[in-house]
């Protein structure tokens, strides 16, 4: 599944790809982990992971061989659960280590409708992405959908693939709208395009009913 846009000149934040490795250790043990890096091709990253800083020094090269490598672990279904597992874990562990920008939003996030709130939201933590990493995120809305735009990602980074392969944005989205409502309340996402599969853009669709 390699080949696809590799986004050169583009990184995530150190601290963001701690979280994620941090996360993917709490569910499949040090071993695990040290296996998954090593399928991957990021035994650099074994004992070793980013500093806890907000530097840009994680390529999306990086970010796409990890996902790539669940799905060769773990197969499509394997890997579509395990990482919107650890995209709601490290969505919800990214809170805690945000705590002012987490505070704003839940603030800013106190009025009118749920879908105000969830607009908001949205927008919100788009601007977020946006500010401290080069993922650039823009947010839609019509009648029936919101719509989360990732123009630049580092999750299908150097990979092709015949259906959408982002799993773990969804699950960054699942607990963002948790966190933007509550927790028993379940919307849909949906992605619909993939940058692996040929697309301009990796677009995903959140159901409003």
């Amino acid at each position: 599944m390699s080949g696809g846009p590799i986004h050169e000149g583009l990184f995530y934040p150190n601290r963001w790809v701690r979280i994620i490795l941090e996360t993917t250790e709490d569910i499949v043990g040090e071993k695990g982990m040290n296996a998954l890096l090593n399928l991957a091709g990021l035994s650099n990253y074994v004992g070793n992971y980013p500093p806890d800083d907000m530097k840009k020094e994680v390529s999306f090269a990086d970010v796409g061989k990890l996902q790539d490598a669940y799905w060769q672990m773990y197969g499509d279904r394997g890997a579509r659960a395990f990482a919107i597992r650890s995209g709601a874990k490290t969505f919800n562990d990214g809170l805690e280590r945000f705590g002012k920008v987490a505070a704003a939003a839940r603030a800013a996030l106190k009025i009118a409708s749920v879908d105000t709130r969830i607009s908001k939201g949205l927008a919100f933590f788009a601007q977020f992405f946006n500010t401290v990493s080069d993922q650039k995120v823009q947010v839609t809305e019509d009648d029936q959908n919101w719509y989360w735009h990732i123009v630049d990602c580092p999750m299908c980074a150097g990979r092709t693939s015949d259906k959408p392969v982002c799993h773990l944005a969804v699950g960054v989205l699942q607990a963002a709208m948790a966190n933007f409502v509550d927790k028993e309340t379940r919307y849909v996402i949906t992605q619909t395009q993939c940058q692996s599969m040929g697309h301009d853009e990796c677009l995903f669709q959140i159901e409003k009913q």
